[in-house]
């Protein structure tokens, strides 16, 4: 079980563009905020060649696409757009949401699925324990909560997945900010914690990927 909590991906480099958008018009725009696991773009010097979710095996097979896929049956007038926050996750503390994620913001999606959280520094998680409820100067929580609320054009429907390697403390830190505002939180336990569904370097295989789009149809389906 522990060695599925290994995140072993490099935090940095992990995409040359890290917003990507469709543009074209559609009466429903939503966004994927996360990391390597919403996508990575190619870099053969880990073993990496494809442009999309690792570890899926093709673009089509990542959550992004099967999700799409699926719920464009329903609403196929849906457009989709990607915000890979790596860069977020590594430096929160002083990351200019606004200037950096402007394209994204004003996209003004309709539906937000937050996803990340693993590129987060190990450390952050052992100050906040180590304190004994004294508060760092700078909490992830409050800058996650921050991009949310830049992300919000006033109706946008907020749904917070819950990461993929089990971190209590970012865990709690995102699940406060998904109550304050009654967004929706949308579990991945039977998945986050299944060999079955890890692949390269523990990141979701096309299984893993599929049962990750399935949550997230079961969760709009439901509202």
């Amino acid at each position: 079980m522990s060695d599925l909590q290994e995140n072993p991906v490099p935090a940095v480099n992990q995409i040359v563009k890290n917003i990507l958008l469709d543009q074209n018009d559609g009466d429903m725009r939503i966004l994927f905020v996360g990391n390597s696991i919403t996508r990575h773009g190619p870099k053969p010097d880990i073993g990496w060649e494809l442009d999309c979710g690792m570890a899926a095996s093709s673009p089509e097979r990542d959550y992004v696409h099967v999700f799409a896929a699926g719920y464009s049956k329903i609403h196929p007038g849906a457009v989709y757009g990607i915000l890979q926050v790596a860069d977020f996750e590594r430096g929160f503390y002083d990351f200019d949401i606004e200037k950096s994620y402007a394209e994204a913001i004003n996209w003004k999606p309709n539906i937000v699925f937050m996803f990340f959280g693993a590129n987060v520094s190990g450390e952050y998680d052992r100050s906040v324990e180590n304190n004994r409820g004294e508060s760092p100067k700078v909490r992830f929580g409050d800058r996650y909560d921050a991009l949310r609320q830049s992300l919000d054009s006033g109706d946008t429907k907020f749904y917070h997945v819950e990461g993929y390697y089990l971190r209590p403390v970012l865990t709690a830190e995102r699940r406060a900010v998904c109550e304050k505002h009654g967004d929706r939180w949308i579990s991945l336990a039977g998945i986050n914690d299944d060999a079955a569904t890890h692949g390269l370097y523990n990141h979701p295989n096309d299984l893993g990927m599929r049962m990750i789009a399935e949550r997230l149809l079961e969760a709009t389906a439901k509202q």
